[in-house]
């Protein structure tokens, strides 16, 4: 069964279309990430500053390990320097799948 993965993250003021723009050539099927189907962006209508990127990964365990070799490669870092806060990371077990 495949776990969705909720992303909350919050761009520094200003800075939400450079964190989309960045994010752009992951959203899609099979975005390059071993473990990971798919990827979604949402961006709130209201406060352009604040998405929530949404993933499906074959299990929890699979996104930890490629967060975990994408922290240590430093390929995060030009992401996490455009946000206000760390992001907050959720997982989910779609029901009925």
């Amino acid at each position: 069964m495949s776990v969705l993965v909720m992303v909350r993250a919050t761009a520094k003021p200003g800075t939400g279309q450079d964190v989309v723009d960045m994010l752009a050539p992951f959203v899609g099927e099979n975005p390059g990430l071993e473990g990971c189907s798919r990827v979604e962006l949402v961006v709130d209508a209201v406060a352009p500053d604040r998405l929530i990127i949404i993933e499906e990964w074959t299990s929890v365990e699979a996104h930890k390990a490629s967060l975990a070799a994408l922290e240590e490669a430093g390929a995060l870092d030009d992401f996490l320097a455009l946000l206000a806060e760390a992001p907050l990371r959720t997982y989910y077990a779609p029901l009925g799948s």
